[in-house]
């Protein structure tokens, strides 16, 4: 099994380090909140031998650049795949890489052919985005108290919190919360995630977990797919983490989508 090879890209106001490996049609990966570009590394073993797989680090993790408040996080997936001269890539992301991935397709629509979108934060009505906003800061104090820890101590805190995690996860998991470096905390700004919806103009696979334990609440996933007929819906018994708590099913339904929306 091949590993990654790294580079780094330079974009409006800072620089994104890059990971690549596999052959075939492209698949671009954004990682969620705390995570880094390796966080996909177990993913991207079970798809390498069908596509390329493309993972970055997001501003403020892993070993790329600060945040940059006046970059929106989709034009940073959009610099990816124009940067590598990516013919009609797929764009794929996890919670905050899956906003970061809905917001590509929809700022570049003619520059990707597919999204795969694993429990992205849809579905918060009015009243509950200042909560938002105070899970994010429970996020980056909780993130801080690792920091405290060396990376054998990260790693062993993982453990005990997700038990039904592969082994293999925990290792980028911990190197990327000891990278992690939050931006200015700054009011969040309005985002109706129904217009989202309606105007994502490609094949979308929205990948959920169970409702209660994952962002994505069964009313949200069947609405999202009502307002948009290209929108699939693909359900697992799993938290918000779904590609590490229900990987086969994950992986599958992956497969299966991008080898329909996908070609070569």
């Amino acid at each position: 099994m091949a590993d990654w090879s790294e580079s780094d890209l330079e974009v409006a106001g800072g620089r994104l380090h890059l990971y690549r490996r596999g052959v075939g049609p492209p698949v671009v990966l954004a990682h969620g909140a705390t995570d880094n570009g390796r966080c996909w590394s177990r993913v991207a073993a079970a798809l390498e031998d069908t596509y390329e797989l493309i993972a970055y680090d997001a501003r403020g993790h892993g070993r790329s650049t600060d945040v940059a408040e006046s970059i929106r996080p989709g034009a940073d997936l959009v610099a990816v795949a124009e940067g590598l001269g990516l013919e009609r890539p797929a764009a794929m992301g996890h919670s905050m890489g899956a906003g970061a991935a809905s917001e590509a397709v929809t700022l570049r629509p003619e520059l990707f052919a597919a999204a795969v979108l694993e429990d992205p934060a849809w579905g918060l009505t009015p009243p509950s985005r200042p909560q938002a906003g105070e899970r994010l800061r429970t996020l980056t104090g909780w993130v801080e108290s690792l920091q405290q820890m060396d990376l054998e101590g990260v790693i062993a805190t993982g453990r005990e919190q997700n038990p039904t995690w592969h082994e293999d996860e925990f290792a980028a998991w911990a190197e990327s919360k000891l990278q992690y470096r939050p931006g200015p905390d700054r009011p969040r700004q309005p985002f109706d995630w129904r217009e989202r919806v309606r105007s994502l103009s490609c094949p979308v696979l929205l990948v959920c977990g169970t409702p209660g334990t994952a962002l994505v609440s069964a009313e949200t996933a069947s609405d999202a797919a009502g307002l948009n007929p290209l929108i699939e819906v693909a359900r697992f018994a799993a938290g918000h983490n779904v590609r590490r708590e229900a990987f086969e099913g994950y992986v599958d339904a992956v497969r299966a989508f991008l080898a329909v929306h996908l070609k070569a």
